[in-house]
């Protein structure tokens, strides 16, 4: 399994909203924070956004999606000039898998969903990811025109089973999100770094064999690079040394694996450490605390993280 999907499957995907709206006239609409991911495409018309912090607002025409991964308040309109009403006034109370009408409802189509994500690696996955993201080049809509077909197919027919379908497409919008994002390689971070020939390669490698005794030479062999040019480009490109990546990603398995009742001596053997000792210290010093801490944390939240 490649290192983005790896880092998506220790993702916990919880609480799916599917649906969407159609919008006519003049509208704008005022969301909160929130918790999770939000993740949708314009199927018709045009609307404007407007992200807090994410700098000026961003024009949505037919084709784009977006996603908003990292909970911060929103406008969406048809004119951001116009008084925003709150999103619950049009909302509240619709069921899943509806489409929303806000006045006659032929200008625009918005379908998507929000989901919640759980587990100590979510910050490692949506951390380096910006307010909005943005998909608008014809390679990109191409790309997601199938799904985004699909997904107005199950909300207009509403046939048995739409719910389960519509939750794996935005799953997929979301994971084809991330796909095309690495295209923008002025960003740092291990995201990033994937799309490098030879870190890419040591960071699958890493996540390939976690329990191996990788040090700095024997992944720059691996990928076949010197020394301190691969330390170097690995640092430059994921913003860590790799022995941190890979400290860093072993804790991340061990908290899956605790909080899933696993011994601790079990769970440092398998990440190849020879103490339990030696990766207590380690867990601590990544996660913030103690594995035993950890573990009665995790306990007494009914096995959710105590790092969300």
């Amino acid at each position: 399994m490649d290192p983005l999907s790896q880092v998506i499957s220790l993702l916990e995907p919880r609480g799916y909203l599917v649906g969407g709206f159609q919008a006519g006239g003049d509208w704008s609409i005022r969301f909160e924070p929130f918790e999770g991911v939000k993740c949708y495409a314009v199927t018709a018309g045009s609307l404007w956004i407007a992200v807090e912090g994410a700098g000026e607002p961003v024009r949505l025409g037919q084709g784009d999606c977006f996603l908003l991964p990292r909970g911060r308040p929103f406008r969406v309109a048809s004119d951001l000039a116009l008084p925003s009403g709150d999103w619950k006034r049009y909302f509240l109370g619709s069921r899943d898998g509806e489409l929303v009408k806000l006045n006659d409802g032929d200008g625009v189509t918005v379908l998507g969903g929000h989901f919640q994500l759980a587990g100590p690696q979510l910050e490692m996955l949506l951390g380096i990811l910006p307010p909005i993201v943005h998909l608008r080049t014809e390679t990109e809509r191409e790309m997601l025109r199938w799904v985004i077909d699909q997904m107005g197919q199950e909300l207009s027919e509403s046939r048995p089973g739409s719910f389960l379908i519509l939750q794996q497409l935005v799953s997929m919008i979301f994971v084809q999100a991330l796909r095309l994002h690495l295209n923008e390689r002025n960003g740092v971070g291990w995201l990033f770094a994937l799309s490098d020939r030879q870190v890419g390669a040591a960071i699958a490698a890493i996540h390939r064999e976690p329990e191996r005794r990788w040090t700095v030479a024997t992944l720059a062999f691996e990928v076949g690079m010197s020394r301190s040019g691969f330390a170097a480009r690995f640092a430059q490109l994921v913003g860590d040394g790799p022995i941190e990546y890979l400290t860093r990603w072993r804790m991340l398995l061990a908290s899956r694996s605790l909080s899933r009742g696993e011994p601790i001596g079990a769970v440092a053997r398998s990440l190849g450490y020879e103490s339990e000792s030696a990766f207590s210290f380690a867990f601590k010093r990544v996660m913030g605390s103690a594995p035993r801490h950890y573990v009665r944390l995790a306990a007494s939240v009914g096995g959710a993280s105590g790092f969300d």
